[in-house]
């Protein structure tokens, strides 16, 4: 490994999804190596929110179906050693007045930020770069880079 190991990172709807249904991505390998289909949870907490939950519902749903949403999710709470986080309806009317973030990317922006994420892990470009550039209030990479960085 190149560098130290984050203790608490925030994975976006798309690591879930795209983990899930691809074994060989590297979403899938971010996902294993925090404990998804594993006896034991892996090294790193995980930032959730019922925000997340509902993306990651609506989004599986459309790629797969109810049955495999709720699946995704039970390996969460299963599998992960977790932090969850509750949304303050104000932080998000703050963060949302701003516009420094995508508006349909506050609560997931919120969720990392509330529950102190060294690192934000995400396919969207678009929100990584906003993140990044604007807050720069943790690590923002993609599931390659992150791979690369910490897990090869």
């Amino acid at each position: 490994m190149t560098s130290q190991l984050p203790e608490r990172i925030f994975l976006d709807t798309n690591i879930y999804v795209i983990g899930a249904a691809f074994p060989e991505s590297p979403e899938r390998a971010i996902l294993s190596w925090a404990g998804f289909g594993k006896d034991e949870p892996g090294p790193v907490e995980i930032v959730v929110s019922e925000e997340l939950f509902e993306q990651i519902r609506r989004v599986s749903k459309r790629v797969g179906s109810k049955d495999w949403a709720g699946q995704i999710l039970g390996r969460i709470w299963q599998d992960f050693r977790l932090r969850y986080v509750i949304l303050d309806p104000d932080s998000r009317r703050a963060i949302e007045a701003t516009g420094a973030v995508p508006r349909e990317d506050t609560g997931i922006y919120l969720t990392a930020r509330e529950g102190n994420a060294q690192c934000f892990v995400s396919t969207n470009h678009e929100l990584i770069t906003a993140l990044a550039k604007v807050t720069g209030e943790f690590e923002c990479l993609t599931p390659k880079e992150f791979v690369q960085r910490y897990l090869t």
